[in-house]
C-alpha cells in the first residue's frame, strides 16, 4: 500500500502537469527546412560607372528602398540568385542577366539605360547552400546562393 499511494500521486501529477513546448517537426526536404529558418540575406552591389554602393536585405518578399540616387549600370549579387529579386526603377528598364568572369563567377544584371534603383524585393523561395536541390531524381527548387551541381546546392563564392 505504501508503494501504491506515492505511485498514484506521481501519476496524478504527471497527468495534471501542463504539456511542454510542442515538438519541432523534422523537415522532409531542404525546401521545408528553409521555411523553418529566418530569411536568408541577399548582398547586392550596385555599380554606377566609377563608384558603387552595397546593400544587404532579407529575402522576405518585402520591398526594401535603396535610398540612393546613383545611375546604376550593373548589379552584382555574389551570394543570391539575381532572378529571385525584383528591382524598382524610375522608368522602364532592360536588365540582362550575365555571369562575371570572376572565379567563381558572380550573378550580374546589366541595367539599360543606367538609372537609379529605388527598391529591391527578393523572394525567399529557394534552397539553402549545401542542401538538396534534387532528391530521388526529383527537382526540389532553385538554389539561393549558387547553383545546383549533382543533387546539392553549391555556393557561387564565399562572401
Amino acid at each position: 500500500m505504501k508503494l501504491i499511494l506515492p505511485l498514484a500521486a506521481l501519476l496524478g501529477l504527471a497527468v495534471s502537469y501542463p504539456a511542454g513546448e510542442p515538438e519541432e517537426t523534422v523537415p522532409e526536404t531542404a525546401a521545408d527546412a528553409n521555411c523553418l529558418k529566418p530569411p536568408q540575406m541577399a548582398h547586392i552591389i550596385f555599380h554606377a560607372a566609377p563608384v558603387q554602393y552595397d546593400l544587404t536585405i532579407p529575402a522576405d518578399g518585402q520591398m526594401h528602398p535603396t535610398n540612393n540616387g546613383l545611375n546604376v549600370n550593373l548589379i552584382d549579387m555574389p551570394d543570391f540568385n539575381i532572378w529571385q529579386c525584383d528591382f524598382v526603377t524610375h522608368q522602364p528598364v532592360t536588365m540582362v542577366q550575365q555571369l562575371t568572369y570572376n572565379n567563381p563567377p558572380v550573378n550580374q544584371y546589366a541595367v539599360g539605360p543606367p538609372q537609379p534603383i529605388d527598391g529591391v524585393t527578393c523572394r525567399p523561395t529557394c534552397i539553402p547552400t549545401y542542401s538538396y536541390c534534387y532528391r530521388n531524381n526529383t527537382y526540389i527548387g532553385a538554389c539561393c546562393n549558387g547553383y545546383c551541381a549533382g543533387d546539392t546546392c553549391k555556393p557561387w563564392r564565399n562572401f
